[in-house]
């Protein structure tokens, strides 16, 4: 984002989306010039209309189902959102050495950097979604994160109409449009493993599963971790404890492979390189206003919807500093990847945690009503993805990768 978008597009979208988020929180809890903004016949025609929405979302799920029904929701949406992206059906850049590893997993014959990230890869090569077709995996794997994510916030409170607009800001942000307009890449395996493992936490068998194979996916979920733990809420310290211990017995094959392809391979995007002086101080290089920029894509004016719970519970909240400690572990991914957007989409629980929140506190209508806004108003901010010190438009960012990564860091 240049500094022309920053201070005539940006700000003054965040300064009208600010204004709105004061006028309908003030409705919720207070009044406005003497009156109640709940009250008024404009308002109570936009709620009669979620009531009516809300009911008719309701009557879907009883018939369908509330997995196939979001399941459908979740697939004609991520339709939609390709052809709003621009998006592309070959694998280009880091989905180029995905979809060659897809085509033989464990040849190591030729080179290829992203050998440790061999799960999204082994699966296309067991489903025969190989080569070019490669790129239907992250894409299952999308549809599946928002499927998830629908039902989460349905089960935590959020209803079908606050729930589908949590979705949609999801949906329509580099989230999703990362897998569709960078085809092959594989994040979203990590993104849908991360959401079981939060939709099951309390289960600790199939949770810890779900966050061993997120690793197997991606490295990047480790970042993850800390907030998966904290997720289940306050219990003794020895089941936090089992759990890690469980959870570092399910790696252990993983582990072991990793060393296998060491010794046959190289090692790849190691931790060595990852932590190594010249990719840290690369790192370090992309400076402040990048970063804000690049934090910045990933919700967009949605960041500031997320802020009204954050602030309005307070930092004492068991909820907010969950929130607090996810935004603090993920953004610790900064000091070893440079890539700024893509890494801060692992904050995606965010989005539900805080639609969620929102709801409770300020009730669903206007929940509702704010993140519509908020999404609708992000059509006016065309989506980019910024990783060094360059930001680049999701909607031709083929343009600008490589064709080759071989040689490239994630």
């Amino acid at each position: 984002m240049d500094l022309h978008s920053a201070l005539f597009v940006v700000l003054p979208l965040a300064l009208l989306m600010g204004a709105l988020i004061v006028v309908i929180v003030m409705g919720a809890h207070g009044r406005w010039a003497g009156r109640d903004l709940g009250t008024g016949p404009f308002v109570r025609h936009i709620a009669a209309a979620m009531d009516v929405i809300d009911a008719r979302l309701e009557r879907w799920y009883a018939r369908m189902g509330v997995w196939m029904g979001s399941l459908i929701i979740a697939a004609a949406l991520v339709v939609v959102v390709f052809f709003y992206v621009n998006g592309g059906t070959e694998p280009v850049s880091h989905g180029i050495c995905y979809a060659a590893l897809s085509e033989a997993p464990f040849d190591t014959g030729t080179d290829n950097p992203f050998r440790n990230r061999i799960l999204a890869p082994l699966i296309g090569w067991v489903l025969h979604l190989r080569g070019p077709l490669f790129v239907l995996v992250p894409w299952l794997f999308l549809v599946g994160l928002l499927t998830v994510v629908n039902v989460w916030c349905r089960r935590e409170g959020a209803g079908s109409l606050l729930a589908l607009s949590i979705t949609l800001g999801m949906v329509f942000s580099p989230v999703a449009m990362h897998a569709l307009a960078l085809p092959g890449f594989i994040e979203t395996a990590s993104y849908f493993l991360i959401a079981v493992a939060l939709l099951r936490v309390r289960d600790p068998i199939v949770s810890c599963a779900c966050m061993a194979l997120a690793v197997m996916a991606h490295e990047a979920s480790v970042f993850i971790i800390p907030a998966w733990l904290m997720a289940v809420g306050c219990v003794p310290f020895g089941m936090h404890f089992r759990r890690i211990l469980l959870l570092v017995a399910m790696l252990v094959p993983y582990a072991a492979y990793r060393w296998w392809v060491v010794q046959h391979a190289g090692e790849g995007l190691s931790v060595a390189l990852y932590f190594s002086g010249r990719n840290m101080e690369a790192c370090l290089a992309v400076g402040p206003m990048a970063t804000v920029a690049g934090a910045f894509a990933v919700f967009r004016l949605h960041w500031l919807v997320l802020a009204v719970p954050l602030f309005w519970a307070g930092l004492r909240n068991g909820r907010a500093q969950w929130a607090m400690l996810l935004s603090a572990t993920v953004g610790l991914s900064l000091l070893i990847a440079f890539d700024t957007t893509r890494m801060l989409c692992w904050a995606f629980p965010l989005l539900a945690l805080g639609g969620v929140e929102l709801g409770r506190g300020v009730g669903r209508r206007r929940a509702t009503a704010l993140f519509l806004l908020a999404w609708a108003l992000n059509f006016l901010i065309a989506p980019y993805s910024t990783s060094g010190a360059e930001s680049h438009r999701l909607n031709n960012i083929r343009d600008h990768v490589k064709e080759s990564p071989l040689t490239s860091t994630c």
